[in-house]
């Protein structure tokens, strides 16, 4: 007949199955015959390189014979007719599929020869087994008389040098002894049926378990090895039999129970279609159910008496249990329950017990979260007012006196409190469970509290006593393997939450549904770490924690108050994990992270080198070692690292796109494909030009960079997904709203507000509509702070720009009515991604920080005098370029109408640039050392009314003291290029060649105003929702146009080493002398530096390589000629020659030339060597195109994208130079055309020098413009600092004036009853009033 067998459908697992596999055994366990090994449990971790959790299909089983009886028997049961009869039954199936659980019959095995022989140990070996075994009992002894010999000299012992030959020579004739003398003594023929198994006799072995089984025909352990026998002979189906018999009789047998998991989950990794493997899935779970439903009841009591060191086995069952549940519909959900009863089995004492002692899994989380709380909150454990009150605890001893009572029991408390705890607790959480930012030292106490009555350990593996009826530890072995179990069961419940964040789900025992947020994951790894404090576990929740953006205060032993967070806790929980293990690869390595998180790279790259000598193939370390050199400022000696970790693992982000990084910085093209509407480059250095698409050379690493980024920004849409629905309601948003108005919202303005808000509660596909939750509220808190602190301005002080009235400091007992908005504690932070401005993006302070207070910050008096104060926050106030531009400015501001502060972020470097700085600024603060909050509140102490960034997106900047909003308006200049994408920043300093006045969102919004009826819209009215699927526009700040460059330079007053001359003095020089002069300058130091190179070579230069291919095709066509670049970085010379050679020849190539990195005045003086700088294009020249143009030096630029400033800035400087039309082009063949133009154009003619001496005089279009830019340059507003102070002064103005009458806000009253230009524009168009005095000589 047909047989179903393993693969059969419903039901528990059939008798008679016929199945094949491969030789290959593995399974779901690790087992040995009494025990999963150690090492079977897999340690959740968030690592790359480890298994997160234990796979079905990926731990190999280990079947051996069971030699020892289960329950010892002293005699061997009678052997009678009855027991006879019923052995007949007891041999293997019938095919009978209804017979299942009836074992079919044997034939009678006859008795060895050895069991016949009248006296065994008669012969040698029986008698030398017995005297071996003589010798080991005799050497037991430790005080054995000396002088004796118990061994004849020239006897030679048995010898035995395997221990297969002891099996054979000693064991074997031993226990055949034993046997003639006890044939049916079932415990030795037991231990003889494994010895032949081990010897690899498995029919031996089957003869001598069928022996035992026409003994005692239900006798499991028998079963038990017949089934591990017959799987060695592949026998599948006579295996999973007997071992079904055996757990049939015995549910608590836990080998077979294991050895029949393994089993199915072996034959189930090797299945054939899905359908067979969710079969034997389903079997795997009918062997547990039958186990448990043996074992015990559905509150999860015990129906059989167990020992402490059995638990364990029982949890695993569940724990198998819950696996495989995470694999049907509804996942972790189903799962959760069988998680919680496998911990609910320890946390109760080991049966009998009461009712008061059955204890859940509920009130052990509840239980955690109070206890925590109350060590997180005053020194006294001081519950809130809320949970005080939920735990009925009014009249009754405060919380903290409970926490000292002998007696306490924290279960009871909690158990009394009922859902009212649970309302209390998700209050305190904004929704979710409240996160608990826990030391190692209180994670220990927090176990301690909550098993008080059993010392800490867990009750269930404590016997009780019983004159006292208190709980004491059992063995050492049920300890360490209940806890082992206990932690992974917590450790896989963390990971499948943390997979489940931040939605809703049902966690068993709790009312309705909760919000998954890390808390309840974090609280998981605090108890599995107590329990068994491994390396990995430290790791694993060192990672959770960096990821916690919520802060509380703590006292040190001083008393001295501090503010720990989420990264500061990880770095003591991965320092605590390397005191076990100071070599454990992810600790280093994560540790390493935060190191450089916080700028300490050397300290990093210490950590992460020897995570690699520990760890030589981990890809993660690898990465970041790469990611650390190359930020030290030595990209060449990262690319090895990066190249390791991309041969380990192709995908990893940050290796692929680090490897792209320090290439490029190089300029090691090769393998970098390209775009198709860009050249590419093959793996062989070769060029391709653009136009096919399907060219075999396009995918490169610059494509695969391209794809890591899309998939992470795609990514990122699925964080924080329904974190506005979950936290509060609709009408209740609205209302938040309506605070920025200051009033009540007319019936339009609720539509519109209940319309945008209503759409987070319908079901839409969030990612597919590019919905970012988290940055919508991000927005939306941005939007609504500064109208929040501008009403608290006008309800203190009126619509006044200024006051003759100096005013204090703002009373805050207003401030209820200002209330900031804050992030709900359930949002979590984006993952960053790989590719970053600058890639230093550090993600911005939470607004939920501890410190931060419940309102928004109080706004400023109004200016003294008219005297508005501004402050400079930068990072960079050193010998950096932003110091080199701006060192002038900070001193320069009109005193009369400007209180001036500069905050420095960062250590002295030594050089000249900060004293200098330092002593013309009006206020120099040093916050090099400061946290945040003290920046903040020095801020809002010297009361200022405009903060400006110096920094954006750039390495050290400061974004986390904009975020938080503390001025009234937030201007971002100069350091980063670029849109700051947040609501940080109100204004960006620009110009319309560096910004297009239509790529600002304000600006689009009002050439639109768009109609929302019927669509998908996060647009906050002005304020553009920037995932929206549009390209119209870039920046969400509005635009200051200052009239000719946002770039300010300094070289005016700090860079005249080239002529001995004021610029007063300059003015009164003949200007022909002026240029004679210079050209013979010039002459002589290009003989300096290209002492081989003929006078009548022209020179381009650019000293940073770009469109390398483009410059080579110049050389072309321009046959006397040379492009001299920089050594930067040195290791980057041999790339471009080789690249030059291999694109245009030798001969060409030979026209490359290089010269050292100089510092900054011999740099700019060199400069006007050079006869035409070329610019790049995706990023211009910045600092370098002023250092240029003051040396004369034309340029070529071509400002490529309309959307990228970075692109755009040399345009916009050679425009305020007076003669940009010149140099700058439209597009690329425009630029070659006219670099070529140009230099074959010029004409040298031998001409004298004063000093009678000749040298060659170039004549033609390009010369006549260098005479222009070099007798200007005092003149030309590039170069007029003042003039750029004093435009910048206009700006400032304006922003503040704008603010105060409310204008600034797009749809506020002011804006619509307004009729100024801020109606048509969200631009400041800054006027200039002086003349530009620039003369053109031909």
């Amino acid at each position: 007949m047909a047989r179903e067998g393993l693969l059969g459908s419903g039901g528990p697992p059939e008798s008679n199955i016929l199945l094949t596999t491969s030789g290959d055994t593995r399974g779901n366990f690790q087992l040995h015959r009494q025990s999963w090994s150690i090492d079977s449990i897999t340690t959740v971790s968030m690592d790359h390189s480890e298994s997160v959790l234990p796979q079905l299909s990926s731990i190999s089983p280990t079947y051996r014979p069971f030699h020892i009886p289960i329950h010892a028997a002293s005699d061997p049961p009678s052997v009678d007719a009855a027991s006879t009869t019923q052995a007949s039954n007891s041999e293997m199936p019938t095919s009978d599929p209804s017979q299942h659980n009836v074992l079919p019959t044997l034939p009678c095995i006859a008795q060895p020869q050895a069991a016949t022989t009248s006296n065994s140990i008669a012969t040698s070996l029986g008698r030398d087994a017995i005297l071996a075994y003589a010798y080991w009992l005799y050497d037991t002894r430790a005080d054995v008389p000396p002088g004796l010999t118990h061994v004849p000299l020239f006897q030679q012992l048995p010898h035995a040098v395997v221990s297969e030959d002891i099996y054979k020579l000693r064991l074997l004739p031993l226990l055949l002894t034993l046997r003639s003398l006890h044939p049916t003594y079932i415990p030795l023929l037991l231990l003889l049926a494994c010895t032949y198994h081990t010897l690899d006799d498995y029919e031996g072995s089957l003869q001598m378990n069928r022996e035992i089984l026409r003994i005692d025909p239900n006798y499991a352990e028998a079963m038990c090895n017949m089934g591990t026998t017959s799987r060695m002979l592949g026998e599948n189906d006579q295996a999973f039999e007997w071992w079904w018999k055996a757990l049939r009789i015995h549910p608590t047998y836990w080998d077979a129970l294991d050895n029949l998991i393994g089993l199915v989950f072996s034959l189930a990794q090797t299945a054939e279609s899905s359908q067979q493997r969710a079969t034997l899935h389903v079997r795997a779970m009918d062997i547990c159910q039958f186990v448990l439903g043996e074992v015990t009841d559905p509150q999860g009591r015990l129906k059989v008496t167990l020992v402490p060191n059995e638990l364990h086995r029982l949890q695993r069952v569940y724990f198998t249990s819950a696996s495989l549940r995470v694999m049907g519909t509804n996942g972790v959900q189903d799962a959760a329950s069988d998680y919680f009863k496998a911990v609910e089995l320890v946390i109760r004492p080991l049966s009998p017990y009461g009712e008061d002692e059955l204890y859940t899994m509920r009130e052990l989380i509840l239980s955690s979260y109070v206890l925590g709380l109350s060590m997180c909150g005053d020194p006294d454990g001081t519950l809130s007012e809320g949970l005080n009150a939920s735990l009925n605890l009014r009249g009754n001893p405060s919380f903290s006196i409970l926490l000292n009572d002998p007696s306490f029991n924290i279960f009871h408390i909690i158990r009394v409190a009922g859902n009212a705890l649970i309302d209390a607790l998700l209050r305190e959480g904004g929704g979710a469970l409240p996160f608990l930012l826990l030391s190692p030292n209180q994670v220990d106490r927090l176990v301690v509290l909550l098993f008080k009555p059993s010392h800490g350990i867990l009750p269930a593996i404590c016997h009780r006593v019983l004159q006292s009826g208190s709980l004491q530890p059992s063995s050492d072995d049920a300890f360490q393997n209940t806890n082992l179990m206990t932690s992974t069961i917590l450790l896989t419940l963390a990971k499948r939450y943390q997979d489940l964040c931040p939605t809703d789900v049902q966690i068993p025992e709790f009312p309705g549904y909760v919000n998954i947020n890390h808390s309840l994951c974090i609280l998981f790894y605090y108890l599995a770490v107590a329990l068994v404090p491994a390396p990995s576990t430290y790791n694993n929740l060192g990672i959770m924690l960096a990821t916690v953006s919520s802060t509380r205060k703590y006292a040190d032993d001083t008393g001295e108050h501090h503010t720990l967070n989420g990264p500061t806790l990880a770095k003591i929980y991965y320092e605590t994990g390397l005191q076990i293990d100071g070599t454990h690869p992810h600790l280093l390595t994560n540790l390493g992270s935060l190191y450089k998180d916080q700028g300490h790279v050397d300290k990093a790259i210490q950590l992460y080198t020897k995570a690699v000598s520990s760890k030589p193939d981990f890809d993660v370390a690898l990465a970041n070692l790469g990611n650390a050199i190359q930020d030290a400022g030595r990209p060449w000696e990262a690319i090895d690292y990066y190249r390791r970790a991309v041969s380990v693992n192709p995908d990893l982000p940050e290796a692929a796109c680090g490897l792209v990084s320090s290439l490029t910085s190089i300029c090691d093209w090769r393998g970098r494909g390209g775009l198709s509407t860009d050249v590419a480059v093959d793996n062989d250095g070769n060029l391709h030009l653009p136009g096919n698409p399907e060219d075999p050379a396009r995918p490169g690493y610059i494509t695969k960079m391209v794809e890591i980024c899309e998939s992470q920004i795609n990514m990122a849409y699925m964080h924080n997904i329904g974190v506005v629905s979950a936290s509060t309601s609709a009408e209740e948003w609205v209302r938040i709203a309506e605070r920025g108005y200051g009033r009540s919202l007319r019936q339009g303005e609720h539509d519109q507000w209940w319309s945008l808000f209503q759409q987070f509660y319908q079901d839409r596909d969030r990612t597919g509509l590019l919905v970012n939750e988290g940055g919508f509220l991000m927005r939306f808190i941005h939007w609504l702070q500064p109208r929040l602190q501008r009403r608290w301005y006008i309800n203190l002080y009126g619509k006044i720009y200024d006051s003759n009235q100096e005013m204090g400091s703002v009373d805050c007992t207003a401030s209820d009515n200002y209330f900031r908005p804050e992030l709900p504690k359930i949002m979590l932070p984006p993952a960053i991604p790989s590719v970053l401005p600058f890639n230093t993006f550090t993600y911005p302070l939470s607004a939920r920080s501890s410190w931060l207070p419940k309102h928004v910050y109080p706004p400023p008096s109004p200016p003294f005098q008219g005297k508005l104060r501004i402050a400079y926050l930068s990072n960079d106030v050193n010998n950096h370029p932003l110091a080199h531009l701006m060192q002038s400015v900070f001193g320069m501001h009109n005193r009369s109408h400007f209180v001036v502060y500069l905050y420095t972020t960062s250590q002295w470097d030594g050089s000249t640039y900060r004293p200098k700085i330092a002593k013309d600024v009006e206020h120099f603060v040093d916050a090099s050392t400061w946290s945040t909050e003290a920046i903040v509140n020095d801020i809002i102490k010297k009361r200022i009314h405009i903060l400006i960034n110096l920094g954006g997106y750039t390495k050290g900047a400061r974004n986390d003291v904009f975020a938080v909003r503390p001025c009234p308006v937030q201007i971002q200049l100069m350091g980063y290029a670029g849109t700051l994408g947040t609501g940080w920043c109100d204004y960006l300093v620009c110009d319309p060649v560096a910004c297009p006045q239509e790529m600002s969102a304000a600006e689009q919004w009002r050439r639109a105003q768009r109609n929302y009826a019927g669509q998908f819209s996060l647009d906050l009215f002005g304020d553009l929702d920037p995932e929206a699927p549009t390209e119209n526009w870039i920046y969400l700040e509005k635009f200051i146009y200052m009239p000719f460059s946002f770039m300010v330079t300094d070289h005016k007053q700090s860079f005249r080493v080239d002529e001995p001359y004021s610029p007063e003095q300059r003015h009164q020089i003949p200007p022909q002398r002026l240029w004679t002069d210079e050209e013979i300058r010039r002459a002589e130091l290009r003989q300096s530096l290209f002492p081989d190179l003929p006078q009548d070579h022209f020179i381009f230069a650019n000293f940073n390589q770009e469109i390398f291919a483009v410059w080579l095709r110049i050389l072309v066509r321009v046959p006397r000629s040379i492009l001299w670049l920089l050594r930067f970085p040195r290791a980057g010379e041999e790339h471009l020659i080789r690249t030059a050679r291999q694109w245009a020849g030798d001969e060409v190539a030979s026209r490359v030339r290089f010269s050292d990195v100089v510092d900054k005045e011999a740099h700019i003086y060199r400069g006007r060597v050079a006869d035409l700088f070329l610019d790049t294009t995706e990023c211009n020249a910045h600092t370098i195109a002023s250092d240029v143009l003051w040396s004369g030096t034309p340029m070529l630029t071509w400002p490529r994208h309309t959307y990228k400033m970075c692109s755009r800035v040399c345009a916009s400087m050679v425009n305020a130079t007076g003669f940009g039309d010149q140099m700058v082009v439209n597009n690329l063949q425009d630029y070659e055309e006219r670099a070529v133009t140009w230099a074959n154009g010029v004409e040298y003619q031998s001409t004298q020098k004063p000093s009678g001496s000749t040298f060659m005089r170039p004549k033609g279009d390009v010369i006549t413009l260098r005479r222009n830019l070099f007798l200007n340059r005092d003149k030309m507003p590039l170069f007029d600092t003042q003039r750029w102070v004093r435009n910048i002064e206009k700006g400032y103005t304006e922003v503040w004036r704008r603010w105060v009458a409310g204008t600034q806000f797009e749809m506020s009253d002011e804006w619509q009853e307004c009729e100024g230009i801020e109606k048509e524009s969200g631009c400041i168009w800054v006027p200039d009033d002086d003349p530009v005095d620039i003369v053109r000589y031909d």
